[in-house]
């Protein structure tokens, strides 16, 4: 065993593992079930990489999860140690989750239970046949091999079954256990995690695993077997990592973009839009540019900060922009590719493809209107008007209409002058919050005011009336009245 696979508990951990080992030594003495207990995975590899981990995964052999989790429950019971709950997590393929999965409270920390297993699969499905299997087997029928490590909680030692992973976490490479092109063939999904934790550490893919990777019948059964709602949990966790820019390049670099990012059919698109795949990574990289950028991030009203959320968002709308300007009929009606391909071929909720559809349909106003405010002053209802129709999103859509201009070669110091220009110019109209501007004459007394219904009718005078307002921040609600007896009244029809 290496240096680096020495593990630092921390003293919940200790207590946690302590308690755990009385746990196991009862049901041995209780039931002369010689079993043993293992810490599984992630855990492991993170805390051999010095990061903090919460996820603790107990594997068991010779007893399901369920079973053990029970046994620490009652054992705490007995010894007046506070318990929580057994939950069940069943099974649900359709989900990646193979296993029977049982969850509880120890000294406070949630803690999952699992029986080691073996798995065999038809050719036609990746949803496996699981038995009971021996350590050795577990570590096999895992992903990648820094992910098969063990932390045997009797010896407080790693335990590397697959004789590969310790070193190749120290050295930096993402590797199948067992043969590549049989394990993405068995389980394709597997193929987007190896590029989500190649992503997430930095790592290189070992060549077998990428050479099965660039196979044609692994694209294939990725494309067959995996659901769309599984592919989008893969993005979505590339996306919120550290480096969503390796993420969206390796993507590109093994032919998988249109698989993942799965538009709808092209004879629904209303005009044959080139698609430029490599868009993806240029945007991405100057979205991340402009996130970093100080003085544009100075000025932004700290109540519109760019927050995790937003640059998820933004990460996002950067993956699907080579759809930006495509649209295709959706229901009886036409909508934006992008938003087609984060809602249907990502299964993300329909906010997040509202918000990154909204995001690029804004790029365009946003930066006409930012080379306005750099060339001199603009008018507060003409500015006032684009903060509305943006809402609460205008800060996210101005960071990334300045991450558009960049990829299209625009200087770093000419994009940050110019949306700052823009930022600024709306501070200064303080009009931040116009987006949450009501009308000071309501539709019923604008109504009455000029004799006629309220309804659908009566938008357009409201937004006159909103113009007005914009154009007079101080304007009262009289003087609103005045403006719509003289101005608007005798232009009504009879």
């Amino acid at each position: 065993m290496t240096n680096m696979a020495k593990i630092v508990l921390t003293e919940t951990e200790t207590e946690i593992c302590t308690l755990l080992n009385r746990v196991a030594d009862h049901i041995r003495a209780t039931t002369n079930e010689q079993l043993t207990l293992r810490i599984a995975g992630g855990w492991v590899r993170d805390k051999l990489l010095g990061l903090a981990s919460h996820d603790i995964d107990i594997a068991v052999d010779h007893m399901s999860g369920f079973t053990l989790a029970q046994h620490v429950t009652s054992y705490m019971q007995l010894h007046s140690i506070a318990t929580s709950s057994v939950g069940k997590i069943n099974s649900n393929p359709s989900r990646s989750k193979h296993l029977e999965t049982a969850t509880t409270k120890v000294l406070g920390q949630f803690v999952d239970f699992v029986h080691l297993r073996s798995e065999t699969y038809e050719e036609d499905s990746r949803i496996p046949q699981i038995e009971f299997g021996t350590p050795e087997e577990d570590a096999r029928r895992r992903d990648i091999t820094i992910n098969a490590l063990f932390y045997n909680l009797q010896t407080r030692e790693v335990e590397d079954f697959t004789g590969r992973g310790l070193k190749d976490l120290e050295e930096g490479v993402v590797r199948t256990p067992m043969d590549a092109e049989q394990t993405f063939k068995d389980d394709p999904l597997r193929v987007l995690r190896v590029l989500r934790f190649a992503s997430r550490f930095g790592y290189e893919i070992e060549k077998e695993t990428a050479r099965a990777m660039e196979r044609e019948v692994v694209r294939s059964e990725l494309e067959r077997k995996i659901s769309r709602e599984r592919v989008g949990v893969e993005v979505e966790k590339m996306a919120e990592g550290e480096r969503p820019v390796l993420a969206i390049q390796l993507i590109l670099k093994f032919g998988l973009y249109e698989c993942v990012f799965r538009a709808p059919s092209r004879e629904t698109w209303a005009d044959d839009v080139d698609v430029d795949a490599m868009a993806a990574e240029s945007v991405t990289r100057c979205t991340l540019k402009m996130l970093d950028e100080a003085s544009l991030h100075a000025l932004i009203p700290s109540q519109y900060s760019v927050t995790l959320h937003d640059r998820r968002i933004l990460i996002l709308a950067s993956y699907v922009y080579p759809f930006h300007a495509a649209v295709a009929a959706d229901r009886k009606r036409n909508a934006s590719v992008a938003l087609l391909v984060v809602r249907d071929g990502l299964k993300l909720p329909t906010n997040d493809a509202d918000s990154i559809a909204a995001v690029h349909m804004l790029v365009p106003r946003i930066t006409a209107m930012a080379a306005l405010c750099c060339a001199g002053p603009v008018e507060r209802n003409t500015l006032g008007h684009l903060i509305r129709d943006a809402g609460a999103r205008w800060i996210v859509a101005t960071v990334f209409a300045a991450a558009v201009q960049l990829h299209k070669g625009v200087s770093t110091d000419q994009v940050v002058a110019t949306f700052s220009a823009f930022i600024r110019a709306v501070k200064e109209a303080e009009l931040e919050d116009a987006f949450k501007l009501k009308h000071i004459v309501n539709g019923r007394d604008v109504a009455t005011l000029l004799g006629c219904r309220t309804g659908p009718g009566i938008k357009p005078v409201l937004d006159r009336i909103m113009d007005w307002q914009l154009a007079h921040p101080r304007g009262t609600h009289d003087e609103c009245r005045e403006f719509i007896i003289e101005e608007i009244a005798p232009h009504m029809p009879l």
